[in-house]
């Protein structure tokens, strides 16, 4: 038999209106059926809450047949096991419209109830034991997340407005017939919904495999696999909370706050509309930093929740609004954790063990969310009658529910955080996005990056996305580098720059050294790599100091010189001396500087020297940038740079001071230091906006005293001064430079 080709993903795309059919209209059928009616059904039967609890543990407990579906699943397909029993398991529901004929008997209304349910389950796990594992056949492994939320987002629609409805109605009759309509409704949707599952394709019979022998020897391969078997008791232990609360949490809110039951069914719409917010939400971050840091903080904010709802009571203000906010809450957070653990087993399992692996964690999480949901009821039934007062809090059924629902989600996540995820961001990193620059501005800039395709609006929103200082937007400013606009790909450049670096970010940049032709673009990245202080790319920007191109060259010598590549200093150095363009021999000069290399300093002085006395008017900027260098290696380039921009500001404002300071450190009590002091005042006092040929005498005349000092950078002053005292009428810069060293060297140490 020919096995026909796997669908492109494109192919797997255009059928993706029948998987969001069946999963929105099976969803409605839930909530029409066996979720929240079926529950108010059961209480105003008078079945206790113990038996609640059992026939809500039904449906997950028998999820246990899994297994067991195995070779029925293989023999007939995925394909027509999902969509048959799907379809039968609505049928089974028709016992209910018995139930109320027994109102007066609760023990015969909670029998046939829990045959239905039963039936129900049976044909439930049928179903969902084949749809998953198929699942993975028929979504695309780079779009799961997504797919997730917006099948969420679909359903969210109709759960509001099916809720709304189904609230008027039991609000507004009377008696338990009221349930009967809303069950039908359920039923005839449910029946379409299996229906949709023809539309898919895949989920051909696998008949080489379907005999039970051959299903449980493929079992041997997942319960050898330790990771997966943690995965289970992660996986399982959060259907649990689920199972357990989505009960319970219905029966908390009629019972201590004593919300109408048409009330909860409308206020249960939150929990699709959290559950929506959040698959969407959670599908969204998991395609781009993988299943870990998602789910692990969803679930811690889970027990933060859980560990709050003790504390609810009828006297709160505003109690109605508190218990809508907590089924948002619910829904947004635990089925956001579940669709992480459903999309780590998705890209986890091995395609040709799917059916084995998928069957055990089904059964599996039947084992944790039906089994001990039943003791959830058990426990729930025991500390009502007899509760313990902890404190401001009465620990009664609810409360010692709500407690240990905590203590399971925090071990769910302890082990989950094991597990191997290849390239998944680790939590701290996930969080920590959140906390530098503006998360809000970039996560709806990355929305609107996506929709528009104007080149400008693209340029636009890249260099916004900088401004925002959130690693966020990094995937998208990754992405731009690869954008047909030459100018959306130098804005992504520039904006990577304002990001705290990441590797990810760091290996686009990398890639983009080696385009050439594109000096621009080369240009951009070498400069982004030194801002990023990314050291571990200095090996790939030392070749451009040998490029053919001065300004790569220039750039590569600024950039090493922001990473303190020590590799890279002898060519630095050999730069400053003998390359041909001016302005890759400054760049050397200022390299040198950030490395506050005191070798280059008489080759930075020749540098400025002869800089100064080219008439150009260029060089007098030019000069300025030999000179910081040099302030750099004497440790006052702060001092420098203020002093110099006060002076600029204001010419003769701030140099005359520096003079008059420099006086105040000589002794006068020698000849030389009551000499310098008498001329150094006398040049600060005649300095003004005139030459400063006076001024720079005296400056010079410091050399004696610059030479008997013990100070170690005494030499590089002397050096600074033997090289320009030839210049006719320094610049102030120079003299700023002079008076800021020599007082540094001269000044007499603090307690002598």
């Amino acid at each position: 038999m020919t096995v026909p080709p796997e669908p492109t993903d494109y192919a797997k795309l255009r059928k993706m209106p029948f998987y969001f059919g069946y999963s929105v209209l099976t969803a409605t059928a839930v909530l029409c059926t066996v979720g929240a009616p079926l529950v108010l059904f059961a209480a105003e039967l008078n079945i206790d809450k113990d038996r609640i609890g059992m026939i809500g543990g039904i449906l997950p407990l028998f999820q246990i047949l899994g297994i067991a579906s195995l070779p029925v699943i293989l023999r007939f397909g995925t394909r027509r096991v999902a969509a048959l029993a799907l379809i039968a398991r609505y049928i089974f529901l028709l016992p209910l419209f018995i139930a109320p004929l027994f109102l007066d008997r609760p023990d015969i209304a909670f029998a046939l109830i829990l045959i239905s349910v039963v039936c129900y389950a049976v044909c439930r796990t049928l179903s969902e034991a084949a749809a998953t594992p198929w699942s993975q056949e028929f979504i695309p492994r780079l779009v799961r997340g997504q797919i997730s939320g917006k099948i969420a987002l679909a359903y969210l629609p109709v759960a509001l407005i099916g809720s709304f409805l189904i609230q008027l109605w039991l609000d507004g009759q009377e008696g338990i017939g009221r349930f009967l309509p809303v069950f039908v409704i359920g039923i005839l949707i449910g029946i379409a919904g299996g229906a949709m599952l023809f539309g898919l394709d895949g989920g051909r019979p696998r008949p080489s495999r379907g005999t039970a022998r051959a299903a449980l020897a493929q079992l041997a391969v997942p319960l050898r696999d330790r990771n997966f078997i943690a995965f289970l008791y992660s996986s399982g232990t959060q259907y649990l909370v689920f199972s357990a609360l989505n009960i319970f949490l219905i029966l908390f809110f009629r019972e201590r706050l004593g919300i109408s039951s048409g009330q909860i069914v409308l206020m249960a719409a939150l929990v699709p509309v959290g559950a929506a917010a959040g698959s969407y939400a959670a599908g969204w971050f998991i395609d781009r930093h993988g299943t870990r840091a998602i789910r692990i903080t969803l679930q811690a904010l889970q027990v933060l929740l859980l560990l709050a709802l003790p504390f609810l009571h009828p006297g709160l203000p505003g109690v109605g609004i508190l218990a809508g906010a907590v089924f948002f809450l619910f829904g947004f957070l635990v089925q956001g954790a579940m669709v992480g653990g459903s999309v780590y087993m998705l890209n986890y399992v091995p395609p040709t063990e799917r059916e084995s692996y998928m069957a055990l964690a089904y059964s599996s999480d039947g084992i944790f969310g039906g089994g001990l949901t039943v003791m959830a009821g058990i426990l729930v039934q025991a500390f009502e009658v007899s509760s313990l007062d902890l404190g401001p809090v009465a620990l009664g059924g609810y409360e010692a529910l709500f407690l240990a629902g905590a203590l399971v989600t925090i071990s769910s996540a302890a082990v989950f955080a094991l597990l191997k995820e290849e390239g998944a961001t680790g939590v701290r990193d996930f969080l920590g996005q959140f906390s530098t620059g503006n998360p809000l501005r970039a996560l709806w800039g990355i929305q609107r990056f996506s929709s528009f395709t104007s080149e400008q609006r693209r340029r636009d929103l890249a260099y916004g996305f900088g401004g925002t200082g959130s690693t966020l937007a990094k995937d998208e400013l990754i992405s731009a580098l690869s954008d047909p606009s030459f100018d959306v790909r130098h804005e992504a450049i520039r904006a990577l720059a304002r990001l705290p670096a990441t590797p990810k970010a760091i290996r686009a940049l990398e890639d983009i050294l080696g385009y050439h032709g594109l000096i621009e673009l080369q240009y951009a990245a070498i400069d982004t790599l030194g801002q990023l202080r990314s050291t571990a790319s200095a090996p790939r920007i030392v070749p451009f100091l040998d490029d053919g191109n001065r300004l790569l060259r220039s750039r590569a010598a600024r950039s090493l010189g922001d990473l303190r590549a020590e590799a890279a200093l002898p060519a630095i150095r050999a730069m400053l001396a003998s390359d041909p363009d001016i302005d890759c021999r400054l760049a050397a000069a200022s390299a040198l500087g950030k490395f506050g290399d005191r070798d280059s300093v008489s080759g930075l002085v020749a540098l400025y020297a002869a800089a100064a006395r080219d008439p150009d008017r260029i060089s007098e900027p030019r000069s300025k940038v030999v000179l910081l260098a040099l302030a750099k290696i004497l440790g006052l380039e702060e001092s420098f740079a203020r002093n110099w921009r006060r002076e600029e500001r204001m010419t003769g404002y701030c140099l005359p001071g520096l003079l008059t300071r420099l006086a105040g450190v000589l002794d006068a009590r020698t000849p030389e230091g009551k000499q310098g002091r008498e001329a150094l005042t006398r040049a600060a006092a005649g300095l003004g906006t005139g030459p400063t040929g006076e001024s720079f005498a005296a400056l010079c005349a410091m050399r004696p005293l610059l030479v008997r000092s013990r100070h170690p950078d005494a030499p590089l002053v002397v050096a600074l001064i033997d090289g320009t005292a030839s210049l006719p009428d320094p610049h102030r810069a120079l003299l700023i430079l002079l008076a800021i060293a020599a007082r540094h060297v001269l000044r007499p140490a603090r307690g002598t």
